[in-house]
């Protein structure tokens, strides 16, 4: 587990066109072309899906309307998940790679240039529950417990769609989203938490070892 001190001196984060540009250039050199459609809003995840598809060179059979329709509500479903997530980047630059979470019924969702803050995502038939793990007990100052919870508190209520808690020992920040959530939906809530992560890690630093 990499040490906080580590985590805060880390280089400075990539801006959005910065991601951008890396990203398009990985795609280029991968051999991959960009291609501009014009469709209903409503069908937008189905078409991420079937862009994720083709790029593994896989040509998706074609389905009926009413397939498409319900891609917008089909979000809880974990494994769909991981396999539209995975290699995904989103409209502000963010770039996911996902992973079955180890002895978990869930996803693990590592966000480029951001793996030492994976996201675990788990879903039942009530809500989709999106987490990544902080620091430990034992990494807090002993004499500086109250400030680092205090400051904790002040954070919850500025965060965006982001709070915090803790699972044992470990300190976490985590968003719900409701089961009929669409892809889009979880991928702001991915984007949200993990600066939410890098904010949180900047303001308590002088509270941990």
């Amino acid at each position: 587990m990499a040490t906080t001190e580590s985590r805060i001196g880390r280089a400075r984060p990539l801006t959005a066109a910065e991601r951008k540009r890396r990203q398009r250039d990985r795609l280029q050199h991968a051999g991959l072309t960009a291609v501009e459609v014009w469709i209903p809003a409503r069908h937008r995840p189905f078409l991420r899906r079937v862009e994720q598809l083709l790029r593994r060179n896989v040509v998706p059979a074609l389905v009926e309307t009413d397939d498409t329709e319900s891609w917008g509500r089909r979000a809880m479903d974990i494994n769909m998940l991981r396999e539209t997530l995975d290699d995904f980047t989103s409209e502000n630059g963010f770039t996911f790679a996902a992973r079955e979470a180890d002895g978990e019924e869930a996803i693990e969702i590592v966000v480029e240039d951001r793996d030492e803050f994976p996201i675990v995502i788990s879903a039942d038939d009530e809500q989709i529950l999106c987490l990544t793990y902080l620091w430990d007990e034992a990494q807090v100052k002993t004499t500086s417990r109250t400030e680092l919870l205090a400051a904790l508190l002040e954070m919850n209520v500025p965060l965006p769609l982001s709070s915090f808690g803790k699972i044992g020992d470990r300190y976490v920040v985590f968003g719900a989203l409701a089961a009929g959530s669409t892809i889009e939906d979880v991928v702001t809530e991915l984007e949200v938490l993990s600066d939410n992560t890098l904010e949180a890690i900047e303001v308590v630093g002088p509270f941990l070892n």
